[in-house]
Parts: C-alpha cells; sequence; structure tokens
C-alpha cells in the first residue's frame, strides 16, 4: 500500500470514550452517541486510523450516512487527516452505494446500463398515471398514500408478486394493481426509484452470490452513521456487505429516531445484538454543544420514552441560563413574542446564528409575518425545493431524455415546452400510436410517419425529433456546460420568461443558477466515478441532493421544521407550538410508538441549542379560519421544573373568566367543592391536618411554590395530581412523592 501521511494525536484529540470507538479491534460494535458528542468526529479519526496506524487500504473501507451534506463532511474532515494523497475510501450516501453498484452490475438485475433515476415529483406522476390506467379516482386512492405504500413494501423488500402475497382488505388490493403498473412503467423507462436502489441492491448481494462474496471480501470496513434512521432494507443491505459478525461500526442515537413514518426501524438500533451477535456497546455522552440545563431539560423529557438504551449527557462548559417557555394567547401573540425576543439578543448572536422550529410548516406563516414586520431577515428553510422548481425540472427532463430517450416521462414534459405547437391532442394520438405498435414513444418520434397528423402537428413533432437528435449529437461533443448553453439557445426556452417581472426575473436567476451548478460540477468532478460519463454523473447528483444539503445558513433568522433541523445547531433556537395536537401531531395518539416519536421529535429541536432556548405554547389558535382552544402539550409536564423559566403573557390575565389559568387548562374556574361521583382521596402530606385533597384545592409545594389542583388521577401512593403552580405552571406529580402542604 502507498505510504500515507496522518496527522493523529488520538490521547489528545480525542476523550477516552470516542479514543475506544475509533481504535476498535475485529467484529461489529454499536456506538451510542449522545446529541452533540461528535460522533463524526468518531467515523473520521476511525478512517484516518485504519488507513494510517492499521495499513487499511483505503479502497477496503465503506462509510455509508444519509445526506449528501453528511458525506461531503466526513470526506473533508478525513482528507484533512490522511494527507498528501486523494482519499479512496468510498464515503457517500446508502443511495449513493447502491447506486454504484447498480450502474456496474445492473444488468444482472434486470437494467440497461443507462437507467434513470425517478425523483418524488416524477414517482408521483408514474402513481397518477397507474390511477387513471387502471380506472380508480384520485380522490378515492390519494396518489401520495399510494405512493407511500409503494415504499413501504419496497422498504421492506416485497416486489408487487410478494407485496400480492401479504396484502389484505380492499386498499392494499388496489395497492397491489397500483403497484404493479407503476413498477412497469418504470421498467418501459428504464428507470429506478430510491427504494428500488435498495432493494436492487439487496437482491445483487443476496442472489448474485459471488457478487456479494467478492465485495465482503473487499469491504474489509464498513461504517454507518445515523443507524437509527435505518429501515429494514438497508439492514440487510449492511448485513449483505459484512455478514453477522464483520467489522462494522454503526454509530447512532435512538433518541433522535424521528422518521418511522417513512420506514426507519429504530428496533435495528434498539436490537443491535441480535443481527450482530457478539458485538460491542459503546457510550459517547460528554457533549460539546449545549449548556448543562439544556441538556437536563431534554434528558428529562426524553428520559419518558421506553424505546431506548439510555444515556445521561454532560458537559463542562457551564449550566447555562434556564430554558424559557412563553404562554401565549395565541399565535400572533406568540410569533410577536419570539421575535421581539431574539431581536433582542442580536446585540449578543448574530441573527444567522438564530433558529425558529415549528412541528409544521403550516405554521411558519404567522412568524413570517411577524419577522417581516419587526423588519427581521430570515431564511425559510423547507420552501420548495430547487430542483423541483418548474424551469429546472424542465431543464433536468431535456438532459435526462437526451440520456435516456426511453425515460417517457421526461420525453413527455419537454415535448411542448417551450410550446411549439404538439398540444395535448396531438399527444394523445403520438402515445396512442406507440401504443398499438408496441414501442417507446421515442422510437415513434424518430420512425417519423406522421401522415395520420395534422401537416402542422406533423411539422412540430419532425422539428422536435430532429432539435433532439442534434442535441444529443452534441451531448457526445460537448462537455456539460457547453450543451446547456446550446440546449437553451436552441429551444428558445429563456424566452418563456421576463426579466421584467419578479416571478420571471427569479426564474431566470434560477437557470443562471443551474448552469453555475454544471459548471461547478464538472469542474470538480468529485463525484464521478469509473464507470460514468459527466452527464450521468450530473443526473444521478440531482437526483440524490435534497433541500437541507444546500442549507449553509444565510444572514437572518432560520424557520423550519423540526425535521428539517437534524444535523443541524445555533446559538439561539426557539421550538414553537407546544401544543396537544401540534406537538405531539394529533396523528400520533395518547401513546405507544407514535408518541414516544413525537417526543424524540422535540428532543431533537431542544438539543439543537448551543447556549439558549426558547419554548412557546398557545392557549388558542386559528385553524381553518377559526380559533380553537389549545392544551399545553403533555410533553411540558415532563421536562424538570427547575429547568424552565415560564412568562405568562399579559392577555391571559386580562379577562380572568376567559383568559385566566384554569381557562388555558380547559377549565373556567376551579371546583369549588367535590362534584358528583368525584373521588376525594387520602392526605399526600404530613401537615394536611388530616384534610383531603380535592380538586380546587389550594396547596404549597417546596421548590414550585403555591398552586391550585386541577386533576386527580388513579388511587393511593400511585394517584397522579395535576396542579397549576403559580411560578411553574402545569405538573403533574406522583402522590407518594408529592410532598403537598395544603393551604
Amino acid at each position: 500500500m502507498t505510504s500515507r501521511t496522518v496527522h493523529l494525536d488520538l490521547e489528545r484529540e480525542l476523550n477516552p470514550q470516542q479514543l475506544e470507538a475509533v481504535t476498535h479491534g475485529e467484529g461489529p460494535q454499536l456506538v451510542l452517541a449522545g446529541a452533540g458528542s461528535g460522533k463524526t468526529r468518531v467515523i473520521t479519526y476511525r478512517i484516518a486510523w485504519l488507513i494510517g496506524e492499521q495499513g487499511v487500504d483505503p479502497s477496503e473501507i465503506v462509510a455509508v450516512t444519509f445526506t449528501n451534506k453528511a458525506a461531503a463532511e466526513m470526506h473533508e474532515r478525513v482528507e484533512g487527516l490522511v494527507a498528501r494523497h486523494p482519499l479512496t475510501a468510498f464515503v457517500g450516501t446508502f443511495h449513493r452505494f447502491a447506486l454504484r453498484l447498480l450502474r456496474r452490475y445492473g444488468e444482472r438485475v434486470g437494467l440497461r446500463r443507462d437507467f434513470a433515476i425517478m425523483d418524488s415529483s416524477d414517482q408521483l406522476s408514474l402513481v397518477k398515471k397507474a390511477l387513471e390506467l387502471e380506472g380508480l379516482s384520485e380522490k378515492a386512492f390519494a396518489p401520495r398514500a399510494m405512493l407511500a405504500a409503494i415504499g413501504s413494501a419496497k422498504n421492506r423488500l416485497l416486489d408487487p408478486e410478494a407485496f400480492s402475497r401479504q396484502a389484505e382488505g380492499f386498499f392494499q388490493s388496489k395497492v397491489v394493481a397500483i403497484y404493479r403498473r407503476y413498477q412497469h412503467m418504470l421498467h418501459q423507462a428504464s428507470a429506478v426509484d430510491f427504494d428500488d436502489m435498495i432493494l436492487l441492491a439487496v437482491k445483487l448481494l443476496e442472489q448474485e452470490g459471488g457478487i456479494g462474496e467478492r465485495l465482503r471480501r473487499r469491504i474489509r470496513y464498513l461504517l454507518v452513521d445515523e443507524f437509527q434512521d435505518t429501515n429494514h432494507a438497508q439492514l440487510r443491505l449492511v448485513r449483505a456487505l459484512v455478514g453477522a459478525d464483520g467489522n462494522l461500526t454503526a454509530v447512532g442515537d435512538e433518541d433522535q429516531g424521528i422518521y418511522r413514518w417513512r420506514g426507519a426501524e429504530l428496533d435495528n438500533i434498539l436490537d443491535f445484538e441480535a443481527s450482530f451477535p457478539g458485538a460491542t456497546v459503546r457510550k459517547l455522552e460528554r457533549n460539546y454543544r449545549s449548556t448543562q440545563t439544556i441538556l437536563d431539560a431534554s434528558g428529562g423529557l426524553v428520559a419518558h420514552n421506553r424505546g431506548r438504551r439510555g444515556k445521561s449527557l454532560w458537559t463542562d462548559s457551564g449550566a447555562g441560563e434556564p430554558v424559557e417557555l412563553y404562554r401565549a394567547s395565541d399565535e400572533g401573540d406568540e410569533a410577536t413574542w419570539l421575535v421581539r425576543t431574539l431581536k433582542g439578543l442580536s446585540d449578543r448572536y448574530p441573527l444567522a446564528g438564530m433558529a425558529i422550529l415549528v412541528r409544521t410548516n403550516a405554521q411558519t406563516r404567522a412568524l413570517e409575518d411577524e419577522l417581516l414586520r419587526q423588519g427581521v431577515p430570515y431564511e425559510l428553510v423547507g420552501g420548495t425545493r430547487f430542483y423541483d422548481r418548474a424551469e429546472i425540472k424542465d431543464l433536468v427532463a431535456y438532459l435526462r431524455a437526451l440520456r435516456n430517450p426511453q425515460d417517457e416521462l421526461s420525453l413527455g414534459r419537454i415535448l411542448n415546452q417551450p410550446p411549439r405547437g404538439i398540444g395535448a391532442g396531438t399527444r394523445d394520438l403520438l402515445e396512442d400510436r406507440a401504443r398499438k405498435l408496441g414501442q417507446p414513444l421515442w422510437d415513434v418520434l424518430k420512425l417519423g410517419e406522421f401522415g395520420e397528423f395534422p401537416a402542422r402537428s406533423a411539422k412540430a413533432l419532425e422539428a422536435f425529433r430532429d432539435l433532439m437528435l442534434h442535441l444529443r449529437r452534441l451531448a457526445e461533443e460537448l462537455p456539460l456546460p457547453a450543451l446547456l448553453d446550446q440546449l437553451l439557445e436552441l429551444t428558445h426556452y429563456t424566452g418563456l420568461y421576463s426579466a421584467g417581472d419578479p416571478d420571471g426575473q427569479a426564474r431566470l436567476e434560477n437557470i443562471r443558477e443551474f448552469l453555475s451548478a454544471a459548471q461547478e460540477f464538472t469542474e470538480s468532478q468529485s463525484y464521478l466515478s469509473e464507470d460514468d460519463d459527466t452527464l450521468t454523473a450530473f443526473l444521478d447528483r440531482v437526483a440524490l441532493v435534497s433541500d437541507t444539503d444546500s442549507w449553509q445558513g444565510r444572514q437572518g433568522v432560520s424557520v423550519m421544521t423540526l425535521h428539517s433541523a437534524k444535523g443541524l445547531e445555533f446559538p439561539v433556537v426557539a421550538v414553537a407550538g407546544l401544543e396537544e395536537g401540534l406537538l405531539p401531531h394529533f396523528n400520533a395518539g395518547k401513546e405507544g410508538d407514535d408518541l414516544e416519536e413525537e417526543r424524540r421529535l422535540l428532543y431533537v429541536g431542544m438539543t439543537r441549542a448551543r447556549e439558549r432556548l426558547f419554548l412557546s405554547t398557545c392557549r388558542r389558535r386559528r385553524i381553518a379560519g377559526r380559533y380553537q382552544d389549545q392544551e399545553p402539550s403533555p410533553f411540558l409536564l415532563e421536562i424538570p421544573a427547575e429547568h424552565l423559566r415560564t412568562t405568562d403573557s399579559p392577555s391571559l390575565f386580562q379577562h380572568p373568566q376567559a383568559h385566566g389559568v384554569y381557562s388555558f387548562f380547559g377549565r373556567q374556574t376551579p371546583a369549588p367543592r367535590t362534584a358528583p361521583g368525584e373521588r376525594s382521596v387520602e392526605p399526600v402530606a404530613d401537615d394536611t391536618g388530616g384534610r383531603t385533597l380535592r380538586r380546587g384545592s389550594r396547596v404549597r409545594h417546596p421548590t414550585l411554590g403555591a398552586g391550585v389542583v386541577l386533576e386527580l388521577d388513579g388511587e393511593g401512593d400511585q394517584m397522579k395530581i395535576g396542579v397549576f403552580f403559580e411560578r411553574a405552571g402545569k405538573r403533574k406529580l406522583i402522590a407518594r412523592y408529592a410532598n403537598l402542604e395544603l393551604l
């Protein structure tokens, strides 16, 4: 192996737990890495240690993660440690690894070498077409629900036939029919979707024994980041690559598993030793991001989950400020307070170091209005994805059709874009002819013979065919940026948009940015595999990139969903809308796995904060144009009270009957006496003087202060007592430990 210069001082640069994980010997290991504990450091230093100190050939190392941003960061860090030579170890996403396998061996599983990758909007279009061909209404069978069901089947490695054997009920029987149609159309277009990439890679490794065995010999060390986010298919891919006892380093945090809704299986990390017997399990608990108060507040919350292995995060950076909770009268009041608070901190923290996190996109409207009103610049992360914008999808469709003319979805998109006289009627005639001849659309176009078409339509079809043939020749001769220049000139595409109106100007700027992306990609060549040409590699890159990958932190406050915030951090974080029905979301129910995932989602949001953390909740919120009373999130009761500093909106107390503390928790006034059928309970503190505790009783707690009993649930020592404390808000206490004094 070529010698390498490796700059490592492990004892100085790693803490003891990180050092153990980095220098782990043979066999599988699971590294439970708490939020902010340096998991990327462990992965990158392990790769560098294997290369520099263990003499492992870089080509025998594979590291996979879930986003291109994380992969690029890993790659850059490792190259900084392993100097002088370019890194030849594979560091990329699961899908990029699967794509590389399929580009090389795809013919073994029925793929052409130039197969296309359908993005999410393309997949949705195919499902809609399948519904139409099956005679099913989109209202009765929502395309997104169908696509989700198909994706779920693929994540479980079920092709249409295998899924049909498990399908139960009317809806699933229709899913089977749509799944078959959908796969047939993918095959006709010589295309795969994202889930196919993993499914086919597993099929390739498990059923083509020679390939699987060859890769297991070649890949001596596999590292997997964010293991809590893996699904069944990805776990099978890992097993196929390393076996049950291979050199696997899996890094993850069960407390940050927030993608169950898209197929992630938390059991993959909870039951790791069942999949990899004899595995070593290590914990990274020292936090390098947040204050101890933030760690204790978020840790107290997530400790209520049953589905976890347990960690106690600590830091030596100090206690820091309390977590601040604001109880607002409505979403306008909430937005005003949050924006005013962040604005007030702008002399200590840059606006780009602040984030407002929400559970749903709909919550951003009031926040955006207030940010604009107060003149605070902001960046909405998670708006329309750059590559989902219409003008960009058009250009990508042209490139895809040039690379693979059998891609009928792309061909159909550009047939009359920009308008060239090929209307819906002409297109229907063309597609009908293709069906009758049993040939792809492009082959029918190349064949010509448009005599049955109106003269004007025939001329337009001939012009389009000649244009595409000319562009295909140029694609073989020109570099990608020059090809795009010619494409724009020959199609007159930019003529669709006027620089005189804001929308047209924005679209022209997007086109210019797309040209810049192509130029940068061509110059870097960093994503090319040895078997790919630039156009194919660029299209692969476009298909795999995601919106959060492109987030770089602008000059304003970032506004994003909690899911989008995963993997990011900010000095100042505000989490808005901690209410029943929002967080936890109403789809989660009152208990079980979905509720635990909602709790993890809030935990992820809280642990994005380095120094200051703000939470907010509303007494009422406008939904579909009408105000609805809101209950505070039950998660607020699970955050240890000693770490919270609560501020109430003045308007909550302007009208005590309507906005008082009892109304805030769903009651107008406390019950003055025991209601019919209501239970009285035995005293729960030594100094109650023999009196019984009832709803409406005034009490005092040694640390929480004075309050009013709102609810009693259960009996005896295990009874739960809901109390509204004047200082600490609503809390639930266990009778045995409540230590309440009746006033």
